[in-house]
């Protein structure tokens, strides 16, 4: 009878144990979640981080812009097509 009891005992024991490992992983705050908001995590900090990048090249461009009299120039004849005066500009055909 005795042995009986330890059995059966045992036995709850081993389905207890069973059903919190399964918890511990598939629950919604469970390993397998984790690792997904884990990979999730990674995935925002790489973009924040391309996002930070390109908003500091942004603010290097305004301020080149802004107080650069090189960059404006350039841009002046590359986008406006401004020349000084005085300088002969030379047109050639597009190619095709």
């Amino acid at each position: 009878m005795k042995g009986a009891i330890n059995q059966i005992a045992l036995i709850v024991f081993g389905v207890l144990a069973a059903a919190t490992l399964l918890l511990a992983v598939f629950n919604d705050h469970g390993l397998l979640a984790v690792h997904a908001q884990g990979q999730k995590l990674t995935t925002v900090q790489s973009e924040v981080s391309k996002i930070q990048n390109e908003n500091k090249d942004l603010s290097d461009e305004i301020q080149a812009l802004r107080n650069d009299p090189t960059t404006i120039e350039r841009l002046a004849r590359e986008e406006l097509r401004l020349v000084k005066p005085g300088e002969v500009v030379l047109v050639t055909p597009p190619e095709h």
